[in-house]
């Protein structure tokens, strides 16, 4: 039987496009794989000073103070079929935010000075983002009572990936996450061990690799980032995981752009799905 596509809304001047007709708590976001880019908005091309104590880049591959324009290739066509699995296999459908506007235009997983640069156009885009995804999680709260927000990323540090919870390498390389101090972005799924919500069995790191994605940090296998470069993740989850249990994956370029690509979409919905079952979370209506 044929699965019913999804439809998509524009958003302002098609800065991002998003559906809303979800049957599951499950949002997903892709902010960095937008290609548009419009004429009349300014390349975000120089560097940031020290300046502004709000700048944060703790989860992209820049230095500190400098703005990142590259986009993460192919996040958005790999978000639309993780969606597009998650239907197939269960006719789930989930919430979902892509950007289509360029990073070099505007980045929604930036504070709005560092992401917009002032520009009245990119200041206007990233609020119409950024409503929508809060429209997405006020709507999952609502029909739900609670959810899981997915934010989708790709990176060039290796062949691996990298699950965010708003922890540090250095605080994933110690061996006791139990510390009261380490705040993570699903706090509610944490109860009384965050060691195995982080990096034990039931984490979705460890989920991600049992349906072989290859490697991932944090998880069971490999628990510790150790010196290889970890995004612990953005704005995104930073900003909304007061409101709904957030991660942020980071896909290598082979998972999300390479001949299995479609498989390995496939392989993460049902990452996803087999995540929140074990962490008593899926609901579907």
């Amino acid at each position: 039987m044929e699965q019913e596509k999804f439809e998509y809304i524009d958003g302002y001047r098609s800065c991002c496009k998003y559906h809303f007709n979800g049957n599951v708590n499950i949002i997903l976001s892709a902010p960095h794989g937008g290609s548009l880019i419009l004429d009349n908005v300014p390349d975000r091309t120089y560097s940031v000073d020290n300046r502004s104590s709000q700048l944060n880049d703790n989860c992209h591959d820049e230095q500190r103070g400098k703005i990142t324009v590259v986009k993460d290739s192919r996040t958005d066509e790999f978000a639309e079929n993780i969606a597009n699995e998650l239907n197939s296999m269960g006719n789930l459908k989930p919430f979902i935010i892509i950007g289509q506007w360029h990073r070099k235009k505007v980045d929604f997983n930036r504070e709005i000075l560092e992401a917009t640069l002032n520009h009245s156009e990119a200041i206007s885009a990233y609020e119409n983002y950024h409503m929508n995804l809060n429209n997405a999680i006020s709507q999952v709260n609502h029909s739900f009572g609670k959810g899981l927000l997915v934010d989708i990323h790709g990176h060039a540090q290796g062949n691996y990936s990298m699950i965010g919870y708003m922890l540090s390498s250095d605080q994933l390389n110690q061996n006791d996450l139990s510390d009261s101090s380490f705040k993570t972005s699903i706090e509610s799924l944490c109860g009384s061990n965050r060691n195995e919500a982080i990096r034990g069995q039931t984490s979705f790191g460890s989920i991600f690799e049992r349906y072989g994605l290859g490697v991932a940090y944090p998880s069971w296998a490999n628990p510790k980032p150790e010196s290889r470069r970890f995004f612990s993740g953005g704005y995104t989850i930073q900003n909304y995981s007061s409101r709904i249990n957030a991660i942020q994956i980071e896909l290598s370029r082979d998972i999300r752009t390479g001949k299995n690509k479609r498989m390995n979409a496939q392989n993460v919905a049902r990452a996803i799905v087999e995540y929140m079952e074990k962490n008593n979370l899926l609901i579907i209506k």
